[in-house]
């Protein structure tokens, strides 16, 4: 090898270790934060089953919740060892960019002008808009709400849009009465004091299975012409959280496409092929790059499940919410998910 060859190298060497190390007086960053703490600060919405609310315990339960599990399982080593903090739309931005939560996994649709505010990281789930009306108001589609008082949380910019489309597509108006909070205008609509709620299409579903006395009652109408991409967010210039934020939900779906689940991942992590061995723990190289436990994508399969998994347990068939997955199934069942290549 030349003298010049060896300097490359050794330049090349130099620059990898740079890059690993933080700069002179650079702040603490988000996961040295979690590990310092002992637990992961989530974000949780004002109480919607099948995403995120509370038990009758107090154990916060839903689709958004898992995915905050998956990642103190991840940089802990265990899915418990997650705060849970309700927040409206409104208080959810700023709470993420103050600190106050790690990581925002709260029904938030990823847009340009969000994007610039903090950082979104991965894609959850694909939705739409809904507007939840009474059968006995004779409506079936939305273009007969003309006149009709619409209850709705303030600050969901998708919503107000998907509104401004029925009224513009319809030639008529609606009368939209604000809350600062998803629940109250929920429960203002079941109380009868407004015709209609509009919310995200799972979230209107969920509320009809879960919390409507009588949810034959009710019908959601989908509405607004957009797919709404939901997703994590972090707060921006912290490029660590950002690959483990990542690169955990890339392990959901990757593990559901490779057919690994809570029960059979110690199966695969000792007799699987070579590829799969070594994601779940089987190369100490695997963790050490993104700076966690070998085992963290293992300790995020065992502890949580696959995407599949998390969908089933708090939205699938076997809950009253019943919802389809649609769009979020894996690509190749005709959805739209699918996991990034670990090469």
């Amino acid at each position: 090898m030349g003298r010049k060859t060896i300097w490359l190298a050794a330049a090349a060497l130099a620059a990898a270790l740079a890059a690993c190390s933080p700069p002179a007086g650079k702040t603490e960053g988000v996961v040295d934060r979690i590990k310092t703490r002992g637990h992961l600060n989530c974000s949780g919405s004002q109480g919607v089953p099948g995403l995120s609310r509370p038990d009758e315990k107090g154990v916060w339960r839903g689709f958004d919740s898992d995915v905050c599990r998956a990642l103190a399982a991840a940089v802990l080593g265990d899915a418990a060892k997650v705060q849970f903090t309700p927040l409206n739309a409104a208080q959810r931005l700023p709470a993420l960019q103050t600190g106050e939560i790690d990581v925002l996994s709260r029904t938030t649709t990823v847009t340009f002008t969000r994007d610039l505010a903090m950082r979104f990281v991965a894609v959850t789930m694909y939705d739409r808009d809904a507007i939840v009306v009474r059968k006995a108001l004779g409506v079936t589609e939305p273009g007969g709400l003309g006149g009709r008082t619409i209850c709705l949380q303030g600050g969901g910019s998708l919503t107000e849009k998907a509104l401004d489309e029925v009224e513009a597509e319809n030639g008529i108006k609606l009368t939209r009465v604000y809350f600062d909070s998803t629940i109250t205008a929920r429960d203002t609509y079941l109380a009868g004091r407004c015709d209609g709620y509009i919310t995200d299409g799972l979230s209107a579903r969920s509320q009809i299975a879960i919390v409507a006395k009588n949810p034959a009652e009710h019908l959601p109408l989908t509405v607004g012409s957009g797919v709404e991409p939901n997703g994590v967010a972090i707060p921006r210039g912290d490029d660590r959280w950002f690959d483990v934020v990542r690169w955990t939900v890339n392990v959901l779906l990757w593990a559901e496409q490779n057919g690994i689940t809570q029960a059979n991942v110690d199966d695969k992590a000792k007799n699987g092929p070579p590829d799969v061995k070594r994601v779940l723990g089987g190369d100490p190289a695997f963790g050490r790059v993104i700076g966690l436990d070998p085992r963290w994508a293992y300790n995020v399969i065992k502890q949580v499940g696959n995407y599949g998994e998390i969908w089933e347990r708090n939205l699938g068939a076997g809950t009253p919410i019943k919802a389809e997955r649609g769009l979020n199934r894996l690509y190749t069942d005709g959805g739209l998910m699918f996991p990034f290549p670990w090469d």
